[in-house]
C-alpha cells in the first residue's frame, strides 16, 4: 500500500501531524508513507522515523502546487491520499488522478471529491486531534491517545547546540525568549522582552536568549541595544532543527503562538505560552495523553474581540498583547524555573478584559 500525505506550510502546523502520522504508520506498518509539505515544514520533519520520502513542494504557487501535486500523484501511483491541508484544488486534483482512497476535512467544497471524509475542526478540539481523526477515517473506530508531537534532532544539531551555549558562557538556568510570529497581531511587543529580560536577570539570576528566524534580526538588534542585563542572541543563526536541538536545553522558553513554541513542547522544555488573536484551545502547547510532559502555562485574557485570528479590529493596537505585562510573564516563569519571584509593581501599558490564565 503506497500512502501520500498533503501536509502544510508551517512549522507549527507541521509538528501538529506528527501523531498523525505516527498513527497512519502503526496502523499501516507495511505502507509506504510520502509527505508532501511547504519548505519550512520539510525542514522539521525531516528525518521522522514515519515518513519514507518527504517531497517539498513549490513555495506560493497556486497553480504550480497543483500541477507538482498531479504530477507527484502520477509518479508514485498512491492507493490513498490523506489531506491534512484540505483546500478545495487538493481535493480536485487527488479526484482527478483517480486516487482510490481519499481522506479530508468537510470543508472548503472538498467533500464531492472525497472517499472518507471527517467532520471540521470543533470548536474545542485541538489541532492534533482533528489531524488525528483524519488518519483514522478509514477504519471508522475509536481513535487512540495520539503519540507526542515529534522531531528528528541529529548528533550535529546537538553538538551545535552544545557549543552555542558554551562559547557564549551561558549557564543555566537558561529562559528562551522567541520575538517573532507569523503575524504582528501574534508578536508580544519588543519593549515587554526587554523588561522581561532585565526583571529576570536583576531578579531572579537568570540568563535569556533571543530565539527567532532571519526575518526578526532586525527586531533582535533593537532589543539587544536597549537591555541592560546579558542577553545572547540565536535569532538567524539556527536552522530548524539546530533551534529544536538548543531549545531542548533550555530551561523554560517564552513565546507567542508561533512554530518554536510547538518546537519547545516536542522538545519536552516547559513553556509560558502568551496568545491574544488565536485560541489557545485550539492551538496552544498540546500536552500529549502518552506519558510524562514538560509544564506549560497559557496565559491568554480573552477579550471580546479574540480570537480574531487574521482579521483585528484594534487598529494596530493589539491590547490583547499588551495586557499580558511582563511582571506576569516573569511570574509564571519563575514558576517554572522554581525561582521565587520578587515582585516589583511595573505599570500596566494596556488595559482590557480581566485576565484568565489557562494552566
Amino acid at each position: 500500500m503506497r500512502l501520500l500525505a498533503v501536509n502544510l506550510n508551517y512549522l507549527g502546523d507541521a509538528l501538529f501531524t506528527t501523531p498523525a502520522l505516527a498513527a497512519l504508520k502503526e496502523r499501516y506498518p507495511q505502507a509506504t508513507l510520502d509527505v508532501l509539505a511547504g519548505e519550512r515544514a520539510t525542514a522539521i520533519l525531516r528525518g521522522n522515523v514515519s515518513i519514507d520520502r518527504l517531497i517539498t513542494r513549490p513555495p506560493r504557487d497556486g497553480m504550480g502546487r497543483a500541477l507538482h501535486l498531479r504530477n507527484t500523484l502520477q509518479e508514485g501511483r498512491y492507493d490513498a491520499v490523506v489531506l491534512f491541508q484540505s483546500t478545495l484544488t487538493n481535493a480536485l486534483v487527488s479526484f482527478l488522478e483517480r486516487v482510490p482512497i481519499r481522506i479530508g476535512f468537510q470543508q472548503a467544497g472538498c467533500s464531492p471529491f472525497l472517499t472518507h471524509t471527517v467532520p471540521s475542526r470543533r470548536s474545542q478540539e485541538h489541532d492534533v486531534d482533528a489531524y488525528c481523526r483524519l488518519a483514522h477515517a478509514v477504519e471508522d473506530d475509536t481513535v487512540p491517545f495520539p503519540h507526542r508531537l515529534s522531531i528528528a534532532v541529529s548528533p550535529a544539531d546537538n553538538a551545535f547546540a552544545d557549543a552555542f551555549l558554551h562559547n557564549r558562557e551561558v549557564a543555566p538556568p537558561v529562559v528562551g525568549l522567541v520575538i517573532g510570529a507569523t503575524r504582528p497581531q501574534k508578536r508580544w511587543p519588543e519593549e515587554y522582552f526587554v523588561r522581561l529580560a532585565d526583571r529576570l536577570w536583576s531578579a531572579a539570576g537568570v540568563c535569556s536568549v533571543l530565539l527567532g528566524g532571519p526575518e526578526e534580526t532586525d527586531a533582535a538588534q533593537r532589543i539587544l541595544a536597549q537591555v541592560r542585563s546579558p542577553l545572547v542572541s540565536a535569532v538567524g543563526l539556527t536552522t530548524e532543527k539546530q533551534l529544536a536541538a538548543l531549545v531542548g536545553r533550555l530551561s523554560v522558553v517564552v513565546s507567542g503562538d508561533s512554530g518554536p513554541l510547538h518546537i519547545a513542547t516536542a522538545m519536552n522544555t516547559p513553556v509560558v505560552a502568551i496568545f491574544g488573536s488565536t485560541d489557545p484551545v485550539q492551538t496552544g502547547p498540546w500536552i500529549c495523553p502518552r506519558g510524562e510532559a514538560a509544564p506549560a502555562i497559557v496565559l491568554y485574557d480573552g477579550f471580546a474581540c479574540s480570537p480574531c485570528r487574521k482579521n483585528p479590529t484594534c487598529h494596530g493596537r493589539y491590547d490583547c498583547l499588551k495586557a499580558i505585562t511582563p511582571e506576569r510573564v516573569y511570574e509564571s516563569t519563575c514558576g517554572l524555573l522554581g525561582v521565587l519571584a520578587h515582585r516589583t509593581a511595573l505599570p500596566v501599558i494596556a488595559t482590557g478584559a480581566k485576565g484568565v490564565e489557562l494552566p
